[in-house]
């Protein structure tokens, strides 16, 4: 079972000893709204060309365009002073849509600091969902520091993930009808 503390108890950067903590309430509904806002209608006003949009879904990396606007990164701006210590990295954006293959094995991964980076490590990962995040629609799975995984986690929107840098991780399958969607920061280590 995830460990989860309310944006205002937060005391430390630090995830817990399972390598992940849960924030419940980390942003306000209003962030959320308006970072899904502006998302949608980039949308409505550029479209996505079919292209374009199997390369975002195969890179888990969607609306790079939109990645340090203003509405993204109040997002990161609303997280506990404590969770925006550290150098922020390239927002990562992520849309899942609904899965339309069979079920199969995930595989963990951990994620790799920027070559740009040099010697530096990230501090922590923290994702910001801004829908519902469960298993049966895709939802963060972690494999915990305590050998007890994986374990799915259950998020409302404005609930943030905090994760250890080296915490193996993945999205599952999404089986529903909507699409999940999450804003991923990384933080690296200051300079020095």
């Amino acid at each position: 079972m995830a460990q989860t503390v309310r944006a205002a108890e937060m005391t430390s950067a630090t995830p817990g000893d399972r390598g992940f903590e849960v924030v419940r309430a980390a942003v306000s509904r209003g962030v959320v709204e308006s970072a899904l806002r502006h998302i949608h209608l980039d949308l409505v006003r550029s479209g996505i060309p079919v292209d374009t949009l199997g390369r975002w879904l195969w890179s888990s990396h969607w609306f790079p365009h939109l990645k340090w606007d203003p509405a993204i990164l109040a997002l990161a701006g609303a997280l506990p002073d404590a969770l925006q210590e550290g150098e922020l990295c390239d927002p990562q954006i992520i849309l899942q849509p609904p899965d339309d293959c069979p079920d199969q094995e995930l595989v963990a991964h951990v994620d790799r600091e920027p070559e740009w980076a040099g010697e530096r490590r990230f501090l922590r990962i923290v994702g910001v969902a801004l829908s519902a995040a469960h298993r049966e629609n895709g939802g963060l799975r972690v494999w915990p520091f305590d050998g007890t995984g994986p374990e799915a986690l259950e998020l409302a929107p404005g609930d943030a993930v905090v994760m250890h840098p080296r915490l193996p991780h993945a999205s599952g399958l999404n089986r529903e009808g909507g699409i999940r969607y999450a804003v991923y920061f990384r933080f690296l280590r200051p300079p020095g």
